[in-house]
This record gives structure tokens, sequence and C-alpha cells, in this order.
């Protein structure tokens, strides 16, 4: 997680199809460059997974959690009747000092959680900048 995270940095809003989406094309644009370099690091058998998603239920409440980082995988490929590919999860550091240093993730700290018709964002507040324009529409 980012040092300048601080737990006083968050956005709580109601939850709205239109205002998830306008939050998910601000955060899909600023990865871009992750998925571009992603491009280049498959080559050596790695992808970066820049976002990370947990459901948990419980009951009747279901709440998803959205993990902004840099999340390491190993790509295998399992041989059989199909190939498969197997992903390997080795970290949240640079595996290999042969890959070229991977772009900055303007989101990595950040978290949202979307639980009982709420949208609720906590991160760096350069993060929390960036996404505002998502709700500023209101």
């Amino acid at each position: 997680m980012s040092d300048n995270v601080r737990s006083g940095d968050h956005k709580r809003i109601k939850y709205r199809d239109d205002v998830f989406n306008r939050i998910s094309l601000i955060i899909s644009d600023g990865l871009r460059p992750i998925y571009e370099y992603n491009n280049i690091v498959k080559n050596y058998g790695y992808y970066l997974k820049p976002v990370h998603i947990v459901v948990k239920k419980s009951g009747n409440e279901t709440v998803k959690y959205y993990y902004y980082g840099r999340y390491w995988y190993r790509i295998e490929y399992v041989k059989g009747k199909k190939k498969r590919l197997k992903w390997i999860y080795v970290g949240k550091e640079k595996p290999d000092k042969k890959l070229p240093d991977p772009p900055n993730n303007p989101f990595e700290g950040t978290v949202i959680k979307i639980r009982n018709g709420t949208i609720e964002i906590s991160g760096s507040k350069e993060a929390l900048s960036i996404l505002s324009r998502a709700f500023q529409l209101e």
C-alpha cells in the first residue's frame, strides 16, 4: 500500500450504475499503461495484475472489494487434451530483475468497497482527486 494513504482519505457515495460505470472508465483509462506493459512482460512469462477483486457473501449481504496495486503472476501452460493457462501468484514485487520497470499505478493502495447500496472509496488524495470526476457530475 502506498505510504500516502491514510484512513481519513475516503469518499462515500450512493451506489448507482452510472456512477460505478464512470469510476470504472476513469480507472481503466489510468491503468492502460499497465495493460500495455503486460504485452511486453508476457514474453517473460509474467503478468502484472493491477486490481484484485474479492466478493464476500454473508447471508443476504454481498460485499465487493476492489484492491488496486501490483499483483504479479507467473503464467504457465498446462499440457493435456486442451492447453490451459495456470496463474501462479508470485507477490507484489517485480519477480525478475530482467523485467523492465512497470509503469506507475495511479490507484495503488486504493480500495473500493460496494455494500448496501453504497460505494466507499479509500486511497491517496491523488487517486481520490482523479476519481472525483466520476461523482462531480451528480
